[in-house]
C-alpha cells in the first residue's frame, strides 16, 4: 500500500516560480480507501496551491481543480461549494461530513487511523457525538457566518448555493 503524504506546502524557487513539495510520513494511504479522506486531501491541496495571496491565478487555478476532482467523486454540484467556502477546518468537516452520506461516512469510521493517514486535522468525526455536533452545526443561521483561516476563502467567499443538508 502506498504511504501517506504528511504535509503538503507551496515553496518560492530562486527563480520565483511556485513548487509543491511533499513529506512523506509512515502511515498507509487513506486518500484512496474512503471520499472523506479524499476530501481532506484535496483541501490540503487547495490550500497548498492559494498560499500566496498576491496570487490570484493559485486559488482560481486550486478551486477549479478542487471542483472537478470532487465531480470526480461522485458528489452533487453544490457540495464543492459548500466545502470550500467552509471558514474553518472545523467547519470543513462538519459540511464534508454532511455531503458524504451514512455509508461513506460508517465506512470513514471504519479505518484505523493508528495505521493510516488521516487528511483532516483531528479525529473529532469518531466521536460517539460528532452526528449530533455537526447537526446542531448545520440548524444555525449563520453557520459560516464566521472569520475565514484560509487564502482561498477570500476568493471564494460565500457564493449563493442551495442549504446545506446531513445527507442520509
Amino acid at each position: 500500500m502506498p504511504k501517506a503524504i504528511s504535509t503538503i506546502r507551496t515553496v518560492k524557487s530562486p527563480n520565483g516560480s511556485r513548487e509543491v513539495c511533499t513529506h512523506a510520513i509512515e502511515k498507509n494511504e487513506s486518500r484512496q480507501l474512503r471520499n472523506f479522506q479524499a476530501l481532506g486531501y484535496l483541501l490540503r491541496w487547495v490550500d497548498a496551491l492559494s498560499e500566496d495571496p498576491a496570487d490570484l491565478a493559485g486559488p482560481i487555478g486550486a478551486m477549479l481543480g478542487f471542483d472537478a476532482a470532487v465531480a470526480a467523486l461522485g458528489f452533487e454540484p453544490f457540495d464543492p461549494v459548500h466545502i470550500l467556502s467552509a471558514p474553518t477546518w472545523k467547519d470543513r468537516m462538519r459540511a464534508a461530513w454532511c455531503v458524504i452520506g451514512t455509508a461513506e461516512r460508517t465506512r470513514a469510521l471504519q479505518l484505523d487511523y493508528d495505521k493510516l493517514h488521516n487528511y483532516w486535522p483531528n479525529t473529532d468525526f469518531c466521536s460517539s457525538d460528532w452526528d449530533v455536533e455537526v447537526e446542531q452545526w448545520l440548524a444555525q443561521p449563520a453557520a459560516h457566518d464566521v472569520s475565514y483561516e484560509f487564502n482561498v476563502c477570500s476568493v471564494v467567499g460565500s457564493p449563493p448555493r442551495p442549504q446545506l443538508e446531513f445527507r442520509i
